[in-house]
């Protein structure tokens, strides 16, 4: 699987699900990945169960949110917002330069937002609601254990082949193409109150596909 970048920093040949952008991003650093998480696919657990790519795309919306690329459970992929516009997906965040040691701070408009392209990917994590409902899917999977940042041992839903296909043919065209620094998870950047992309999601298999070895650094507040 590849994928290709246009002239215009969209994937060729996705489905195009826009949302607003945030301003241009003139300078694009490294990759965050997520997890869209909670029962209505961004981290809300209001009731709705609803898992899939689309309906994370619609909470974000309804939020004021953005990612810059959704990815479906069956490795479908929908672009959002342009690559060379911000999204609203990291928050308040710290990430370090690997190769400077310079740390990058959105408290100081120098990181988060105002460099990451993030990846939104459909899965439950450890949310109860959104775990029964996709229990109920077929080829759902899990494991239990705990997270990297600590906390008690915990079921955790695990990434499809076929999406994590697709999330590692993206991040490997975005990091080509935009010379990118790092691969990292909300969970490392900003780990004092975020669990996503969480243990179950092959970080070190990524990164290592990518042209980065072992796991990316983690930030507390």
């Amino acid at each position: 699987m590849i994928f290709r970048i246009g002239k215009d920093h969209w994937l060729e040949g996705v489905q195009r699900v826009p949302l607003p952008p945030r301003g241009a991003m003139r300078v694009r650093r490294y990759v965050v990945e997520h997890f869209t998480g909670g029962a209505d696919g961004d981290g809300d657990t209001d009731g709705d169960h609803v898992k899939d790519a689309y309906s994370a795309v619609d909470a974000m919306r309804d939020r004021g949110l953005s990612a810059h690329v959704v990815i479906d459970r069956d490795g479908t992929v929908i672009q959002c917002v342009a690559f060379n516009q911000k999204a609203w997906h990291a928050g308040p965040s710290r990430w370090r330069d690997p190769g400077d040691g310079k740390i990058y701070s959105s408290a100081a408009k120098q990181g988060g937002n105002d460099c990451a392209i993030g990846i939104e990917i459909a899965n439950a994590g450890s949310d109860l609601g959104a775990l029964t409902w996709a229990r109920k899917q077929k080829g759902f999977q899990s494991f239990r254990g705990r997270h990297r940042n600590g906390g008690p041992v915990m079921e955790w839903e695990c990434f499809p082949a076929p999406q994590m296909e697709a999330v590692t043919a993206v991040t490997l065209a975005l990091v080509k193409r935009y010379n990118l620094d790092d691969v990292t998870g909300h969970d490392c950047i900003a780990s004092w109150r975020k669990d996503d992309p969480g243990p179950a999601f092959p970080m070190r298999e990524l990164r290592e596909a990518c042209g980065f070895k072992g796991l990316p650094e983690v930030f507390r507040q």
